[in-house]
């Protein structure tokens, strides 16, 4: 897919605002689609699976499914697959070739237990859900909690590996849905700006907003994450009943005021050729104020802060 150049900054100088909702309207437009999906399939599973590649923006969007469905007069429970990690302490947890941890590989998630609860809440049966905390890289007992789903309700799993055979095999009717930036944005038929740069913006800005971490670290990261990516995740993201792009039209003029100073600013790092395409690509559109974005924006709830 596609998003032309000039439509955007044309938009974005004319009436800013509208062009933002608009563009928020599109992906509120395709989470509907989603949600419409699940009440349709619910009579062979009330399990969903929402699975995508790194700051595609997985967590809000089960969050809206998870409203639109309620407007549907479907319940819909959250589980994060992150609760299901397994300590990496533990002797068979998975590893590089060069003998490193993996910690992008699905077999760092506890699969057993995951099919186990795929299955049974399918039957209408009771689970415990576990709690994982990262800080103490293990799971927290107190705070498991029990689920069982009643009539009108099913259960979004939410998470980097929802698609990947270890889990689909063991609910194959379970609606799957993926999520990513689908949409690269193009001027006279050239690529200007991937599809797949949005994200690297996305995270960098989140891991500096919320998790203290500079673009140093993010970039260092980023060549795993992506291995990772095309290993685990993009081979099954053809399985999804319906993939829902999360790329807005503005997100990279928005970005551009925060990311661009701190790309500019880095001189030995493990990305040079991307962060120099990256750099090239901004100067392509006109900024606008991150602030300005509303607070019901994608962006705002998972990568820009607060106003």
């Amino acid at each position: 897919m596609r998003i032309e150049l000039h439509d955007i900054n044309s938009a974005l100088r004319t009436d800013a605002k509208s062009y933002v909702a608009q563009c928020d309207a599109l992906y509120n437009n395709r989470v509907g689609k989603a949600a419409d999906l699940v009440v349709n399939r619910l009579a062979r599973s009330r399990v969903v699976l929402l699975a995508g590649p790194s700051s595609s923006g997985k967590t809000t969007t089960a969050s809206r499914v998870r409203k639109a469905l309620e407007e549907r007069g479907v319940f819909a429970h959250m589980i994060s697959l992150d609760d299901y990690y397994r300590s990496k302490a533990e002797p068979d947890f998975p590893r590089t070739r060069d003998g490193e941890l993996d910690l992008e590989a699905p077999e760092g998630l506890d699969t057993v237990l995951l099919g186990k609860h795929l299955e049974a809440l399918d039957r209408g049966e009771e689970i415990l859900v576990p709690h994982f905390d990262f800080k103490l890289q293990s799971q927290v007992p107190e705070k498991f909690k029990t689920l069982r789903l009643h009539d009108h309700e099913v259960v979004i799993f939410e998470g980097l590996h929802g698609l990947n055979p270890l889990l689909t095999g063991k609910n194959p009717e379970a609606t799957r849905l993926f999520v990513s930036t689908a949409s690269s944005v193009y001027e006279n038929d050239i690529e200007v700006f991937d599809r797949v740069w949005m994200r690297v913006l996305r995270r960098i800005v989140r891991d500096y907003n919320f998790r203290a971490a500079s673009a140093e670290e993010t970039l260092g990261m980023w060549r795993n994450v992506r291995v990772g990516e095309r290993k685990y995740i993009s081979p099954y993201k053809k399985n999804a009943h319906y993939a829902i792009d999360s790329a807005l039209g503005y997100e990279v003029a928005a970005f551009r005021t925060i990311a661009e100073p701190m790309l500019i600013k880095l001189e030995e790092h493990p990305q040079p050729k991307l962060v120099d395409l990256i750099l090239e690509g901004l100067q392509s559109f006109d900024p606008i104020d991150p602030m300005s974005i509303p607070e019901s924006s994608l962006l705002r709830e998972e990568f820009l802060p607060k106003a």
